[in-house]
């Protein structure tokens, strides 16, 4: 009896890990879409809250932007996205951190913008119990 009741316990520890797991998984998506609809609105103080302050990326035209210059360009008339598509998106935990991974396309227009698909990393951080962008890179995927 106390066995099966063992092996039980065992089992829904398991399977509540599991499940807290996904959704933490599904809150990452969620927080990279949230950062997208920003950018897309030129909501500042959105930005200045979801990127973290030591945020870098590493964008698919080659430029390196930390939060300043990334807001910064965001918010600037030059840039004027009006879609984006996500497919193909992975998360992957390490305590703290997570790591977005997958394939972002953007229609519109910005300063050494080049259009299609992108292969995407990005990185989250987790600090007094909320999660930021801390950054990441893109890639633009070759033509087919």
């Amino acid at each position: 009896m106390k066995r099966t009741l063992a092996i039980a316990l065992l089992g829904l520890l398991a399977s509540s890990r599991a499940w807290a797991q996904a959704t933490l998984e599904q809150d990452i998506i969620k927080l990279e879409q949230t950062v997208t609809d920003a950018q897309f609105k030129k909501d500042r103080a959105a930005l200045e809250r979801l990127l973290a302050d030591d945020y870098l990326y590493t964008h698919s035209n080659g430029s390196v932007l930390n939060k300043a210059q990334e807001i910064a360009e965001s918010m600037s008339s030059d840039v004027q996205w009006t879609d984006s598509k996500f497919a193909d998106l992975k998360v992957r935990i390490f305590g703290d951190v997570a790591v977005l991974t997958g394939e972002q396309t953007i229609q519109g227009t910005a300063k050494g913008y080049v259009p299609g698909p992108r292969r995407i990393t990005d990185i989250f951080v987790r600090r007094s119990g909320r999660w930021q962008w801390l950054g990441g890179q893109a890639t633009l995927e070759p033509t087919k």
